[in-house]
């Protein structure tokens, strides 16, 4: 099988500067959204460390004897490390760190991995399903009873996560592993598609190019926008048993200019 992905990123209609950053490998099956935080604490830098950190540990051959989810808790500490190091070189820095969001493919099976509210969707046929939970505070208090859903969309501390990567010497990400069905998709994004947009319009944006998943990267970055555009948006699609090889995908990790709490720095 095949895996077919495509990405886009944009800064939103609000935002000064870009600082979400992704990387697409179709050789190695890697795939990762950083969504860096801290403004002028220059969260850009933290995305871009995480993402090269995760390039060049993942991004390579490996032995049968690896066991995935530990090369990539492996990639995700070396992350936090890098950010963690240049906040000691760089006291300007401080206050600076980045959600992080990444799916490994091999052959039928895929790996997702996560750090804060940066998200991984399952879209199959007419559902789509969350393989992540934030790590937010939001979150938690819906987890515990004292929110809605719904309230929670709404909150104004629903941009305050409650781990990321930069934060602390030592970081935890939740791994699980999944089994793809031929034409799954899986969506990979910062916190900016579904502030925008309710997993009912993804789905629906998504499955109108699911056959050129570039034009619906294209699709769900424009619907972001239209309904508000008030973050930096990134989204990666993946098809793990695609039926075509998209080599125009760029393999290195992007950023572009463009735009803890994330409070208002996302």
């Amino acid at each position: 099988m095949t895996i077919c992905a495509c990405g886009q990123t944009d800064r939103g209609l609000l935002r000064p500067h870009n600082e979400d950053a992704l990387l697409i490998s179709l050789d190695h099956g890697v795939f990762a959204v950083a969504d860096g935080m801290g403004g002028h604490a220059a969260g850009e830098v933290a995305s871009g460390l995480a993402i090269e950190a995760v390039r060049e540990v993942l991004d390579r051959p490996r032995s049968p004897e690896d066991a995935m989810p530990d090369l990539i808790r492996r990639a995700i500490d070396e992350a936090n490390r890098r950010i963690a190091d240049r906040i000691q070189l760089r006291p300007e820095y401080r206050g600076m760190g980045t959600t992080l969001v990444l799916a490994v493919v091999e052959g039928e099976r895929y790996w997702i991995a996560h750090v804060g509210d940066s998200r991984a969707y399952r879209i199959r046929g007419s559902e789509i399903r969350q393989l992540t939970s934030d790590h937010s505070f939001v979150n938690e208090l819906v987890r515990l009873g004292m929110l809605s859903r719904e309230q929670a969309a709404r909150d104004p501390r629903r941009n305050v996560v409650t781990r990321a990567l930069g934060s602390g010497p030592s970081v935890a990400a939740d791994v699980v592993e999944e089994v793809a069905q031929p034409g799954d998709l899986i969506l990979l994004c910062s916190d900016g598609l579904n502030s925008m947009l309710d997993d009912q319009t993804i789905l629906a944006t998504a499955r109108t190019a699911e056959q050129d998943l570039d034009d619906g990267c294209r699709r769900l970055v424009a619907a972001a926008n239209a309904a508000g555009g008030e973050d930096n948006v990134t989204v990666i699609l993946v098809q793990p048993a695609g039926s075509r090889v998209d080599t125009t995908t760029p393999t290195q990790p992007v950023t572009m200019p463009g735009s803890e709490s994330k409070e208002g720095q996302d």
